[in-house]
């Protein structure tokens, strides 16, 4: 049988039991229909102009690699199911510590309505030793616009306790979604504030972590009532446990040449291997990496070429500006590209670290889990000039990674680099208490910055990398990273 086109507005039906089309098929137009019925086969080629579906959904040329982390074991500290004796206190409108109504483990969950400064609190827990262990949690917030902070604290009384900042400000944060059971692993690396008889000293150390017998979430509400459910609170192992000191991802974005030729040697000098977000349609444009040098950095330096986009216009209008077809394609060609080109990263880091919904309401890491292992936002501070939230392993949202980022001498706080190196800074904490540090760099420059905090000083970057040498804190892309968490 000859080549059959069938073209838009022209959809045919072949559905006789053993039809065999041979030849080659074209369907080209939005609106070429094929329908295939009983056992009939196609022998030959079959060419889609557009997206080949199936039950509804674009079939993905490849899927991701390795699995997302397994859950950690725990220590369960409460599930807030009945007589688990928690208490409100201070701004609360309302309650419903027994809601078996809405909740994901168990039968039920606690619902507090916060009218301002208010907190949900338990003391005379058994003694808890957080030697080497971390906090997790899971809870909803329904409003996220309505919520201005959400801490954590933990101490032996309301007034002796340690603070762990998970949110700080809405304008920052991201970390909590509307509607959304959540689960937020803190580390000691996170700790944020220390009172009453509990103190940090000058490099952030605490004074203690063990004997702990209260636990208090702390919420303050802004701009009316805030809803949060809260349905566990767990203990689970460090990152220590796995990394005694710490681990350190230096990835680079948007493939620009000043990584290859400044960034990349200095990293050879230590052996360091780092992950590389591509951008497809820029690799061989003026200023950016070309094929052969990303090829080069995979094969002889062991570095990670990843996926940031396929293209300019969606990596610059940002996933969140177009429809959920328009991001799944970009998803697409640019895991297909990847793997035509041989290169083998797993991993990928959203345009402007914007995970959100897209214009029809899907959520763009919905969609990047189909592709990709990972998630990289440029989710860090919370609003805190004076402590960053790392990462910690394995990542509880493996799609929502934290990332420091915008570290240049054209920042301010803990992204100057200086901070990242001194006493105290993100390495030494990383170091001393247990993280999984991601650091973010985009362009390099032997000159100045020139005001731009995407742009670092090559003598800037050679001291961070130079730091974590002499803290002797382990260095793997993130794809090495992931591999200890199957």
């Amino acid at each position: 049988m000859p080549a059959v086109g069938y073209t838009s507005g022209d959809p045919r039906k072949v559905n006789d039991t053993g039809d065999t089309l041979t030849g080659p098929l074209v369907l080209s137009g939005g609106a070429a229909n094929l329908t295939v019925g009983g056992s009939g086969s196609i022998s030959g080629g079959l060419s889609v102009a557009g997206r080949l579906e199936s039950a509804g959904f674009a079939l993905p040329a490849h899927y991701p690699g390795r699995p997302t982390p397994v859950r950690q074991p725990s220590r369960i500290v409460e599930h807030f199911q009945t007589g688990h004796g928690w208490a409100t206190s201070g701004g609360v409108a309302s309650s419903e510590l027994n809601d078996t109504t809405d909740f994901c483990k168990g039968t039920q969950s606690a619902k507090v309505v916060f009218s301002g400064n208010g907190n949900l609190d338990k003391s005379g827990i058994s003694s808890m030793d957080l030697t080497g262990k971390a906090i997790r949690f899971v809870v909803k917030v329904d409003d996220v616009s309505k919520l201005s902070q959400l801490n954590i604290r933990v101490g032996t009384s309301a007034t002796n306790v340690f603070q762990w900042q998970t949110l700080a400000t809405t304008a920052t944060s991201k970390l909590y979604k509307s509607g959304e059971w959540t689960t937020v692993t803190v580390g000691w690396s996170d700790v944020h504030s220390a009172a009453g008889t509990f103190s940090l000293d000058a490099n952030r150390v605490p004074s203690a972590k063990s004997g702990f017998t209260f636990i208090r979430f702390q919420v303050v509400a802004t701009g009316g009532n805030c809803t949060v459910h809260f349905q566990s609170v767990e203990i689970i192992d460090a990152i220590t446990a796995t990394f005694p000191n710490g681990v350190v991802s230096i990835t680079f974005d948007d493939s620009w040449d000043s990584q290859y030729a400044l960034a990349r040697p200095k990293m050879d000098q230590y052996g360091y291997r780092g992950t590389f977000y591509t951008i497809a349609q820029s690799i061989g444009a003026a200023n950016r990496m070309t094929l052969a040098q990303l090829r080069t950095m995979q094969d002889q330096s062991g570095m990670e070429i990843a996926g940031h986009a396929y293209t300019n216009a969606m990596h610059d209008g940002r996933f969140t500006n177009f429809t959920a077809r328009q991001v799944d394609d970009e998803l697409r060609n640019l895991r297909s590209w990847l793997l035509s080109n041989g290169l083998r990263g797993d991993n990928f880091a959203y345009p402007g670290g914007n995970f959100e919904n897209t214009i029809d309401g899907v959520p763009v890491e919905q969609i990047v889990a189909r592709y990709f292992a990972t998630g990289r936002t440029v989710l860090t501070g919370y609003g805190s000039s004076t402590n960053v939230l790392k990462e910690q392993w394995p990542p509880p949202r493996p799609y929502r990674m934290l990332a420091q980022s915008a570290i240049s001498g054209a920042s301010v706080g803990m992204d100057l680099p200086a901070s990242v190196t001194q006493a105290g800074g993100s390495l030494d904490v990383c170091k001393r208490q247990g993280a999984w540090l991601q650091l973010t760099f985009h362009v390099l420059t032997t000159g100045s910055e020139g005001g731009d905090a995407g742009v670092i000083k090559q003598s800037d970057f050679n001291s961070i990398i130079d730091a974590i040498n002499s803290y002797g804190i382990p260095v793997l892309p993130v794809a090495d990273v992931m591999r200890y968490t199957v």
